[in-house]
């Protein structure tokens, strides 16, 4: 069967999820080229554990190349990183990403096809996680090497443009190592009424690791010397209001089926990074328990990635050529202590 053109568009956006995709959609050009850079500087403020704030600055690229053949498509890419704090401070600062060098950031094959009701994908290789996941749960600039599958339907009206099965198999990647394993799968149903959008989701994540010192600690109750092994369910849902200045509202849940314990985010968003000079404003707030949350692999944004909780709020203007600027200020209280955490962050993004 023929790939309709519009395809790649549709499975890039529905792999991303609820996150903002890194690449704009690719034209079918054969091994047409995309990059991304990222100019980061990061401060964080500790009144307490004085020796754990730092300020530093990060220069980041990305380069990916494809190829299609009818219903097939390959792709590979490359990231880059300079830093000021060096990749010695990684660990202790909860990156998932290092500071400093050159790697593969992704390297896999998908076959897709689209019928009038039907589509999906299948994606084997080093990738990206294509299930919906907010940042309490997924860091979105870790890979796995391994399989990633969509299988979905969809009325010729417009009404449902999806509803799908998603999962994701495989061995993740982060600078700490310990064997990361990963088993996802995810229920996606999204609606379109008018001038509004809906998106819920529901599955069960999973979670294999060996112990280490550092975010992948063992967890409580377990064997230290055993492999280490987390199950949460979650479940979330998302409101869009499409108009020239788009609102939006997040909610994202995840309960740990061995300890009851259960994490939450939710988000608020007024705006667009779409058109020029029109800012967008969000404001997040996040709670994480001590195993609610897959916290081995969870976004490394937040200074805490478990027993904590805070607010985050987002500014991001649209600039000419494609330039975007974002700025993050956020305050995180660990549960137990009396002292907060706060953490600027400014972001420039260009994509070409």
């Amino acid at each position: 069967m023929l790939i309709r053109p519009w395809i790649f568009p549709l499975a890039a956006a529905i792999a991303f999820g609820q996150e903002v995709a890194p690449f704009w959609p690719e034209s079918r050009e054969p091994w047409k080229p995309a990059w991304e850079v990222t100019l980061r500087g990061d401060q964080l403020s500790n009144p307490v554990e004085t020796a754990d704030g730092f300020r530093r600055v990060g220069l980041q690229l990305r380069l990916r190349w494809s190829w299609e053949l009818e219903s097939l498509r390959f792709v590979a890419g490359t990231r880059s990183a300079m830093g000021t704090d060096g990749n010695q401070f990684n660990a202790p600062r909860w990156d998932q990403q290092p500071s400093n060098g050159t790697q593969v950031d992704v390297a896999h094959a998908d076959l897709s096809w689209v019928a009038e009701r039907t589509f999906g994908t299948l994606s084997l290789g080093f990738q990206e996680n294509g299930l919906v996941a907010s940042q309490a749960l997924w860091d979105r600039d870790l890979r796995f090497l391994g399989a990633g599958a969509l299988a979905g339907v969809r009325d010729t009206q417009g009404v449902l443009p999806e509803a799908s099965l998603r999962a994701a198999v495989g061995r993740v990647r982060n600078v700490l190592g310990g064997q990361g394993d990963l088993a996802a799968g995810q229920i996606v149903v999204k609606l379109e009424t008018g001038p509004w959008s809906w998106t819920a989701h529901a599955g069960r994540w999973s979670l294999a690791w060996d112990p280490g010192e550092e975010r992948l600690r063992r967890l409580p109750g377990h064997d230290p010397m055993e492999r280490q092994r987390m199950v949460v369910d979650e479940t979330g849902a998302t409101g869009k209001w499409n108009t020239v200045f788009p609102l939006e509202t997040r909610w994202f849940r995840s309960k740990n089926r061995d300890t009851g314990e259960t994490s939450e985010e939710v988000q608020a968003t007024a705006g667009s990074r779409e058109r020029v000079y029109w800012p967008q404003v969000a404001f997040t707030w996040q709670r994480l328990s001590s195993t609610g949350t897959l916290y081995p692999v969870n976004g490394d944004e937040w200074w805490f990635y478990r027993r904590a909780r805070g607010p985050r709020f987002d500014l991001s203007l649209p600039l000419p050529g494609g330039w975007v600027a974002t700025f993050v200020y956020l305050r995180q209280r660990s549960d137990g202590d009396d002292y907060r955490v706060t953490r600027k962050m400014v972001v420039l993004v260009k994509r070409f």
